[in-house]
């Protein structure tokens, strides 16, 4: 009777370890890194960190790079942990603009002189 139990026991912690196993397997085949890049106004070297640091800050960012010449940003990140949208609203929040969100224009108006709309 014992012997019987104790099969019953491991057959069950091997039942749960398989099911474990799998959920752990499922949620990181889950993650999905997408790569976008898109305008963001911007002049100089404290925009580009400006930039930089406000899209980092977002959850499920890998990469930022905000290119001064072009005044493009190419985001690589976790499209089930944000969207490009969001992006867009968190660069438009610290005063700069995109071509799909409009600057906060409060928050434009306290950025250092170089980093404003001519």
């Amino acid at each position: 009777m014992l012997n019987v139990l104790f099969l019953f026991k491991i057959r069950i912690m091997k039942q749960l370890i398989f099911i474990l196993f799998i959920s752990v397997l499922f949620s990181c085949s889950k993650s999905a890194n997408k790569e976008v890049e898109f305008y963001v106004r911007g002049n100089c070297d404290m925009c580009k960190e400006r930039i930089e640091t406000t899209v980092k800050a977002v959850p499920g960012i890998a990469t930022a790079n905000w290119e001064v010449k072009t005044s493009n940003l190419k985001v690589t990140f976790d499209s089930t942990k944000t969207n490009e949208l969001d992006l867009h609203k968190a660069i438009a929040a610290t005063g700069h603009g995109t071509k799909l969100v409009e600057m906060n224009a409060k928050a434009h108006d306290e950025l250092p002189d170089c980093c404003k709309i001519e």
